[in-house]
């Protein structure tokens, strides 16, 4: 019975290729490192993916949906939101100012723009106020309002314009005096109110 079964081996074994020449132990062994390293490679990326989809997914459940825009992004919508755009013809000006203009700049400035034939009407907005606005504008993300303060929102002038086409004009005069920050002119009649 042993015979047989060593026969039936040697026939199995005819059907297999001859080991190349050489050292087959070595080329075993080395071939054998090949595809360990291929499967700890592919492990280790399944593990990596694994981990990236866990922070991925962690970073999405605990990160607020959106982040509140900085309070000088949202200057512009305290202006007016379907607006506030660079144009050559305004109806409405705001003119914020800087957070360190003295008494005596806003005084100037008041009477500059008193003075001057273009503008038609004259509105002084102070932090408080641009709060109010800005609290109701953004009244839909609580945590944004009550992390800014009516100190962090400039003051402001609001000018109506006797001549919306004299825009550029009267822009490039105001910016010149002191204590002016940004102005924003809004062609939109009823806007900035």
């Amino acid at each position: 019975m042993q015979q047989d079964l060593r026969g039936l081996f040697e026939r199995a074994l005819d059907d297999e290729p001859v080991p190349p020449p050489g050292d087959p132990v070595g080329q075993a062994m080395a071939h054998g490192r090949r595809i360990r390293r291929r499967r700890g490679v592919l492990v280790g990326g399944s593990a990596a993916r694994a981990v990236v989809a866990v922070l991925a997914t962690l970073n999405v459940v605990l990160a607020p949906a959106e982040p509140p825009p900085p309070v000088s992004a949202a200057m512009p919508a305290l202006v007016t939101a379907p607006c506030a755009e660079k144009v050559k013809r305004a109806e409405q000006v705001a003119i914020f100012l800087n957070h360190d203009i003295t008494d005596a700049q806003r005084l100037n400035l008041d009477a500059a723009l008193r003075a001057d034939p273009i503008v038609r009407n004259l509105r002084f907005e102070s932090r408080e106020q641009a709060y109010v606005k800005f609290a109701e504008l953004w009244r839909d993300s609580p945590d944004f309002v009550a992390s800014v303060g009516p100190e962090a929102l400039p003051e402001s002038f609001r000018v109506d314009l006797a001549e919306p086409a004299g825009y550029p004009r009267f822009a490039a005069r105001v910016k010149k005096q002191a204590g002016v920050d940004q102005i924003v002119g809004m062609p939109c009649s009823g806007a900035g109110q």
